[in-house]
């Protein structure tokens, strides 16, 4: 397998691995000037961070429903007029704001017996596929976010089902995706709007994505602090409820049954 150089840069086949894509999906891109050409180094190409930023928000434009041909008009928009470095900078910068844990490949073996007590189905494999947690390579395991894996295990550790981890882990998704649409929206209004008005100046690449990397963390604290005072309240909500059910219980004679 080809690996990443001291300096940062790759060959086509390690770009195409950590953009989890294919080679020939990279030369498409390419070819349609949706990606910049490598950096020749005599007979090979090679291709740095911004190409890999490029990669990832070419792919979440086309999860949000972009062609490909709506995606080259607003790189063409972009790139009008600005360097390589201008037109790359804003995406690279944004990727290392949410900067991604690295995937880890374990053992098919080795992860089953990550969750003790667990059956993992091939069921629940294919689950966690199409949910993008991990991705089969032959007998081993790509897991994608080694942070959710760690939550995992340790869910299944308090005798949590796997397939009742993911179905909170989906709704919790969507939960989350809601609020992210809203401060991508309180982004959009306050921001960005200002940034396209100006021209999307180059010099103000760098106060914007400051801003954004400072909405990214107060968006993240206040939901904590929301999420904490809500499991609190439910908590205490929840043992009052069951503690009024055990004093009502101890008043009742021994073997009262409540009228149906």
């Amino acid at each position: 397998m080809a690996a990443m150089g001291d300096d940062g840069l790759m060959t086509i086949e390690e770009l195409a691995r950590r953009a989890d894509t294919a080679t020939t999906t990279v030369r498409m891109y390419q070819t349609k000037g949706l990606l910049p050409p490598p950096e020749r180094r005599g007979r090979i190409g090679y291709y740095g961070q911004a190409h890999l930023s490029r990669l990832r928000l070419i792919a979440g434009l086309q999860d949000q429903g972009f062609s490909l041909a709506g995606i080259k008009r607003l790189t063409e928009a972009w790139e009008n007029g600005r360097s390589l470095q201008d037109i790359l900078g804003l995406e690279t910068q944004v990727a290392s704001v949410w900067a991604a844990e690295e995937p880890v490949k374990v053992g098919l073996r080795e992860f089953r017996e990550m969750f003790p007590r667990q059956m993992i189905t091939p069921a629940i494999v294919s689950r966690a596929a199409r949910m993008g947690l991990i991705s089969i390579e032959g007998t081993s395991v790509l897991v994608r976010n080694p942070g959710f894996l760690r939550i995992g295990t340790e869910l299944a550790r308090h005798g949590i089902g796997t397939s009742e981890v993911l179905d909170e882990l989906e709704a919790l998704q969507a939960s989350a995706g809601q609020i992210a649409e809203r401060f991508t929206r309180l982004f959009e209004r306050h921001m960005w709007k200002d940034f396209t008005e100006a021209g999307l100046p180059s010099e103000a690449i760098a106060p914007l994505t400051e801003s954004l990397g400072q909405l990214s963390a107060l968006a993240e604290e206040i939901t904590r602090l929301v999420l904490r005072d809500a499991l609190r309240r439910k908590a205490s909500e929840f043992l009052a409820e069951q503690a009024t059910r055990l004093g009502e219980a101890a008043l009742q004679p021994p073997g009262y049954q409540p009228p149906a």
